[in-house]
């Protein structure tokens, strides 16, 4: 991609029925979106927007499936006056657009990057082409206590897209910290500033659900800045007003997207709201989900109810893929989730940013590693053997 003023390819979103086209850009610029012969803006009542360096566009889903490609146009502006805005020519580039569609669907689930961005990139390109729907799953800024955090999250999805399919931003615990966090409706895509909204793509319907904090609102790390159980409570009485929509009844897959893996209760002080999200659990089993897809945990799992991470009621299989080690320029690593979800089948695989397949496995308290068999891995994640993965 060569351009003067994109920083990277867009990425496009998805919240509700609509996409969110968004770009970043190293200039200051006004920017706007054309598919086929309409024209959507990037504007505040009239006004377009330049002071900034994410550009966000919302178009109906209906208008960019059918067209099935969109063109983005930036104008730098050299100095925006009262009068007489002085402004460079316009610059437009052109991306292709794959709809949700077929009869296999790709996901990647990718958590807790934690601002590595090379890394998450490398792995979350497992797919190639074929990918149908990025999903980045919370913590992919380290914190919101600098404005540039958000960026890892449009490099990372630009890069891993090419502003070619469909993504799905979820809000992780890291996310809630720092000043600019209040900010997350200007610097993620949200429903109208709601971090916790539904989605709906071809056959696929989802419910992103954001679980805030992870310890008491009163911790003493949080400096009397949140009130996350308010928030919760909030959230509870929306899944009863999806429950009692119906709108996931015709879909054939049903996805739970949340950062937390909320059904597992995990050691104090992070053993928080477990009677409500007890009930959260329980109310989303009247939905039937296929999957319900998590990161926070740092660990590898694909579990049916019962396992080892369910102890409140899992309303489905849970794939939590989350991992990251964090060791400087050359000795990073980052770990997603592959799944891929035909007619009455799911696979998921791990895949490291190193090309390798790793065996699942669980982190425990101590920050040892264990696999599904009980036994200790190494310092570094056990690869699964070429004759096995080919399996």
């Amino acid at each position: 991609m060569e351009s003067k003023i994109l920083a990277t390819y867009p990425s496009v979103f998805v919240v509700g029925e609509e996409y969110h086209i968004c770009a970043l850009v190293d200039k200051e610029c006004t920017m706007w979106v054309t598919i086929g012969d309409r024209t959507f803006y990037d504007h505040s009542n009239g006004i377009l927007r330049s002071g900034r360096f994410l550009h966000k566009v919302i178009v109906s889903q209906q208008v960019l499936d059918s067209v099935g490609e969109y063109t983005v146009h930036c104008r730098e502006i050299v100095e925006r006056k009262p009068y007489y805005t002085e402004c460079a020519e316009v610059e437009s580039s052109s991306y292709a657009f794959r709809p949700v569609r077929g009869p296999e669907i790709h996901i990647i689930n990718l958590a807790d990057s934690h601002n590595l961005v090379k890394e998450p990139i490398a792995c979350g390109s497992y797919f190639g082409d074929k990918l149908d729907l990025l999903i980045l799953n919370g913590d992919i800024p380290n914190h919101s206590g600098k404005l540039e955090y958000f960026k890892a999250i449009y490099q990372i999805a630009g890069g891993i897209t090419k502003g070619q399919a469909p993504c799905l931003f979820s809000r992780g615990n890291h996310d809630t910290r720092g000043i600019y966090a209040e900010n997350i409706e200007e610097y993620t895509p949200t429903d109208h500033g709601k971090s916790y909204f539904t989605f709906k793509l071809g056959d696929v319907w989802g419910l992103v659900l954001d679980c805030g904090e992870d310890k008491p609102d009163e911790n003493p790390e949080y400096g009397h800045t949140i009130c996350c159980h308010a928030f919760r409570e909030e959230e509870t009485a929306f899944i009863d007003e999806v429950i009692a929509k119906g709108e996931y009844k015709d879909a054939k897959y049903r996805l739970i997207v949340c950062h937390h893996p909320f059904t597992y209760e995990v050691y104090p002080p992070f053993n928080i709201e477990q009677d409500l999200y007890a009930s959260w659990a329980k109310k989303l089993k009247a939905i039937d989900p296929t999957v319900m897809l998590c990161g926070h945990i740092h660990t590898c799992i694909f579990d049916e109810p019962g396992g080892y991470y369910d102890s409140l009621g899992q309303p489905c299989k849970l794939l939590c893929s989350s991992y990251v080690r964090d060791g400087g320029e050359g000795n990073s690593l980052h770990v997603c989730g592959a799944l891929t979800i035909k007619e009455g089948e799911m696979e998921a695989k791990f895949i490291s940013s190193d090309g390798r397949e790793i065996e699942p496995f669980y982190k425990m308290p101590n920050n040892k590693l264990f696999n599904a068999a009980g036994e200790e891995l190494d310092s570094d994640l056990r690869v699964i053997p070429d004759s096995a993965a080919q399996q």
